[in-house]
């Protein structure tokens, strides 16, 4: 999901709506797919790069956010 940070004015893409109020949240511009021996490579070439939670990007929410999916019996 997109919220807006308010303190630097950018649409960031996180978790869910609590996030910009915990510990793990660290807001910066997408740098891009890495793949290693080559660098980062742009996600979508030549628009401007969207902002995501950091965190979350290279090692995914702490365990003590996350939100388990709940599946129910039958479901696929």
């Amino acid at each position: 999901m997109k919220i807006r940070d308010r303190k630097i004015k950018k649409t960031v893409d996180v978790s869910d709506k609590e996030c910009p109020g915990r510990d793990c949240y660290w807001p910066r511009p997408d740098p891009g797919v890495f793949t290693p021996g080559v660098g980062y490579r742009e996600r979508q070439h030549g628009k401007k790069p969207e902002w995501i939670c950091g965190t979350r990007e290279i090692r995914g929410c702490p365990d003590k956010y996350c939100h388990p999916v709940i599946v129910k019996e039958g479901e696929v």
